[in-house]
């Protein structure tokens, strides 16, 4: 597969993305978070481990984009059959980025693709500096999780989604620089903002 062959699933996922997944939520934008990002987070190290196991019981290295789009198709199966349940209003899809980030979106539909109107939920990202997985809500809730040892970054998995964020121009420091924020200081930083706004439109 080209790269061509990922660009449906981020036409769309690109726009929306921008809006609910700023690295500080804007007024308007803050919503109550539902989500335990711990479980989420649980769950994407061990399909990281899991995948990048069965790649390396294959003959040859696969196609970059072929291995980003079935880790993602990976996570979402992995998500939707997780216990406790994720995410309890339907299905969970996830649509792979140029940026090597993955988008987790409530999948209305069921047909595994972002279409237009559809909600997103979290937001994972590799930090190749501090080796851990970071995910983010629409709340602005941050957390993450460190993977242990040397075997994944030196993985074919690892190596390609850091080359696809370099590519797409992201700096590696300031997702190195990225700090976790729980859900209810996201709620006291949009507050605080609104009330910001406020006073100053006061005078």
């Amino acid at each position: 597969m080209k790269i061509m062959g990922i660009l449906k699933y981020v036409i769309i996922a690109a726009v929306i993305g921008a809006i609910y997944f700023s690295d500080r939520p804007d007024n308007d934008s803050y919503v109550e978070d539902e989500l335990d990002l711990n479980q989420v987070l649980d769950v994407t190290v061990d399909t990281l481990y899991a995948y990048q196991k069965e790649l390396d019981g294959q003959k040859g290295e696969p196609e970059a984009d072929q291995a980003f789009i079935g880790f993602a198709e990976d996570l979402a199966v992995n998500y939707n059959k997780s216990q406790p349940i994720i995410y309890n209003k339907g299905s969970i899809g996830v649509s792979p980025q140029n940026d090597a980030s993955l988008l987790a979106f409530s999948d209305a539909n069921a047909n595994r693709e972002l279409d237009k109107g559809e909600e997103l939920l979290f937001r994972i990202e590799i930090d190749g500096e501090k080796a851990r997985i970071i995910a983010s809500s629409r709340s602005g809730a941050v957390n993450d999780h460190h993977f242990s040892g040397t075997s994944l970054l030196a993985g074919y998995l690892i190596g390609s989604m850091l080359s696809r964020q370099s590519a797409a121009g992201v700096s590696p420091k300031s997702l190195a620089n990225k700090k976790t924020v729980t859900a209810k200081q996201a709620a006291s930083q949009a507050r605080a903002r609104a009330g910001s706004g406020s006073h100053s439109k006061g005078k």
